[in-house]
């Protein structure tokens, strides 16, 4: 199995909007946002996205983020070893 994370550096604070004149920044300018490959592609596509919190919501789109991103792949295997005993006894 194969994935890819996407980080993402702020570039401008992201605001949370809970609905008051006031807003709390959520992320600040240097913060890192780590994302999967569909969430990028939805914002490298120019859309913006919206994620519930607590108190409301934000959205941030590409303009949000520096232009240079981190990409690490993921490889997970899944497999199974043998120890090597000559006995095999059945554990009841």
């Amino acid at each position: 199995m194969k994935h890819k994370e996407f980080k993402l550096t702020v570039n401008n604070d992201i605001f949370e909007d809970a609905g008051y004149d006031r807003k709390a920044v959520r992320y600040q300018a240097g913060d890192v946002i780590t994302v999967d490959e569909t969430t990028f592609d939805i914002i490298q596509s120019g859309n913006t996205i919206e994620r519930p919190t607590r108190q409301g919501f934000i959205r941030f789109n590409k303009y949000d983020f520096l232009n240079e991103v981190e990409v690490t792949t993921v490889t997970v295997e899944y497999s199974i070893r043998k120890l090597g005993q000559r006995n095999n006894k059945k554990v009841s």
